[in-house]
């Protein structure tokens, strides 16, 4: 897609543990941006764990969400997304 000029920039959001060893070796000169959950050889972690996993008052035992799609979210909710940077939400999230 990069040689044939099919975008611009292209943005890629990954929430998953070793997330970051999915783009190893992207180059700062594609127009690519990858945000990851975790780098290659880390989990990520869960959120809305015990004692917070109620849904319709029933615990369910298991973590409702990662921290990074959370905290990505929260950071979307709470900001014109069209209005601010990649860099922001990175530091942000």
């Amino acid at each position: 897609m990069t040689e044939k000029k099919m975008f611009d920039q292209l943005v890629f959001y990954i929430e998953s543990c070793e997330s970051g060893s999915m783009f190893p070796d992207i180059a700062s000169n594609t127009g690519v941006y990858a945000m990851t959950a975790a780098n290659a050889s880390e989990s990520s972690y869960g959120h809305y764990c015990h004692p917070h996993e109620t849904v319709n008052g029933t615990h369910i035992g298991s973590c409702l969400g990662d921290t990074f799609s959370i905290r990505w979210m929260e950071n979307s909710d709470n900001h014109d997304i069209n209005k601010i940077s990649l860099a922001h939400q990175h530091t942000a999230v």
